[in-house]
């Protein structure tokens, strides 16, 4: 097997890749999402989702260029942060009523205007962090980037936003949207606003790629597959996204019994991203929000194991916890009882991330913190505390990028256990695709959640654009002897097109070759 992979390798870096000259493309034109020259216009702008009341119109007397015959779109946010806690928020969106492609686009550009009289942010001293971007005909999000306007500016903001055209889902888009969370209900928090937030927007478009050179050929990959499950932190630009998946049997608390959480690593990123975050979250409560993907700020009560990798290829794991604390997460990460609240508690190093981590609770208060090393650390929860935690309780197990250098990196799972529950859990990841008896997906892009199977022996991966290219396979490097090399389920992370490469789609015996090739 070593020296199949040694060969595989050799085929895809120094011979693995052919193509034909490819077209010239075509010159695509700006496409106007709205210059709001008439109330038409701006009756096309509709609230997408956000408890704070919402209102769009035309205003014909203000415009971004000074033009007395055009206008532009008046938005009117009635923030509420008491009424409306964690949806206290707008999100607006236009349908372009046809899908585009959206990687003939280098840019989403608008203009930008505050009033001076709406309410701002406690630290920052602006209007909001105000978010935009593309919706694909999934109906999807796709977040170009945000912008915050400060307090003190009454003048127009000019927004161009780069596009990256290997964003996944970006082939087919159909609109456009922006919106504004404000929901921030802890003490320090900075996202929260209450009153009347007016904002005008104008000059919406969307800037063509007049660059007619052929993008580059796509560059290949191949890595020995590692049986598991994959969790990529896969969403592009999403420094803080989870990418979790969670029990859907809720009778998982240790309250009133011994129990142990376990997690198994066998692959993380190197340390070239360091602070690439495994976490396992405790959560009670009944009927989560399928969607939700981030128990750990959005519900009032967490236990959270935070494990990291580190600069010197080491691993820390933290003990965290917080309590009555909905839609913040101040507590977890306070460790001075000056400040508030403790919620951590303990730690633990290990020489690698690589194995299995555990936490043990002997009792309803006393908890062990294990690590791969064999070395533990014991701590006490608050009994009060400890309380809260009664079934029914989810376990979510996921990751975190926590930086932008992060994204695209993944850690491989080979075990989960629950032990010493009335009906334990011990999913060793060896199925075609993840157990949907055990297991819902919770992820801000459930792509990124790959099912490993014991039959996958290699993973391909290549650069985007690929349009028009094929994967073929050969025994050998004879012409003849390519053919198309029968891979499914291709899946896109970031900007890379990823496959893997099963035992029965290995081209021969001793030897094989994949390449990439596009043909007239």
């Amino acid at each position: 097997m070593k020296f199949i992979n040694q060969i595989l390798a050799n085929s895809v870096v120094v011979c693995g890749l052919s193509l034909t000259a490819a077209p010239v493309m075509a010159q695509t034109q700006d496409f106007i999402v709205n210059q709001f020259n008439d109330s038409t216009e701006a009756d096309q702008w509709t609230r997408w989702w956000g408890n704070a009341i919402q209102t769009y119109e035309f205003d014909p007397a203000v415009d971004a260029n000074g033009n007395a015959n055009s206008g532009s779109l008046k938005a009117t946010v009635e923030f509420d942060l008491a009424q409306w806690a964690g949806e206290n928020q707008f999100a607006v969106q236009h349908n372009f009523g046809s899908s585009l492609d959206g990687t003939q686009f280098t840019s989403l550009v608008f203009d930008l205007r505050f009033d001076t009289n709406s309410p701002t942010r406690p630290t920052s001293k602006d209007f909001g962090f105000f978010e935009y971007g593309l919706i694909p005909a999934d109906f999807s999000q796709i977040t170009l980037g945000a912008v915050t306007v400060a307090a003190t500016n009454s003048g127009w903001t000019h927004v161009v936003s780069p596009i990256d055209p290997n964003t996944a889902k970006l082939i087919n888009i159909i609109g456009v949207w922006s919106k504004v969370w404000a929901g921030d209900t802890s003490a320090a928090g900075n996202n929260k606003l209450t009153g009347t937030t007016v904002f005008w927007l104008d000059n919406v478009k969307l800037v063509a790629n007049t660059n007619t050179a052929p993008p580059a050929a796509p560059t290949m990959a191949i890595q020995k597959a590692i049986p598991g499950l994959q969790l990529f932190a896969s969403k592009a630009g999403s420094q803080y996204q989870r990418q979790n998946i969670y029990t859907l049997n809720t009778s998982y608390s240790w309250v009133g019994s011994p129990v142990t959480y376990s997690l198994t690593i066998t692959n993380y990123p190197d340390t070239n991203h360091t602070g690439f975050q495994t976490h396992m979250f405790l959560v009670p409560g009944s009927s989560l929000p399928t969607f939700e993907s981030s128990p750990d700020w959005n519900e009032p009560n967490v236990v959270f194991l935070d494990i990291q990798n580190q600069a010197n290829g080491s691993a820390y794991a933290s003990f965290r916890y917080k309590t009555n604390q909905a839609n913040g997460n101040s507590m977890l990460y306070n460790a001075d009882s000056s400040a508030g609240p403790v919620g951590t508690l303990a730690g633990i190093g290990s020489p690698s991330a690589l194995g299995t981590w555990s936490l043990t609770f002997s009792n309803n208060t006393s908890v062990a913190l294990a690590s791969p090393s064999g070395t533990s650390t014991n701590f006490n929860l608050p009994a009060d505390s400890a309380a809260l935690f009664a079934d029914p309780m989810y376990v979510y197990v996921g990751v975190q990028p926590n930086n932008l250098n992060n994204i695209g990196q993944f850690a491989t799972l080979s075990r989960i256990q629950i032990t010493g529950v009335a009906a334990p859990l011990d999913d060793k990841f060896t199925g075609p695709t993840l157990d949907a008896d055990t297991w819902q997906v919770a992820a801000e892009d459930p792509t990124g959640v790959v099912a490993v199977p014991p039959d996958s022996i290699y993973s391909l991966s290549w650069t985007l654009p690929d349009t028009g290219f094929v994967v073929q396979a050969s025994p050998l490097l004879v012409p003849a002897s390519w053919g198309d090399a029968g891979l499914t389920n291709l899946f896109q992370i970031v900007n890379r097109r990823r496959v893997l490469v099963p035992s029965s789609s290995l081209p021969g015996t001793n030897s094989g070759f994949f390449r990439l090739i596009k043909q007239p």
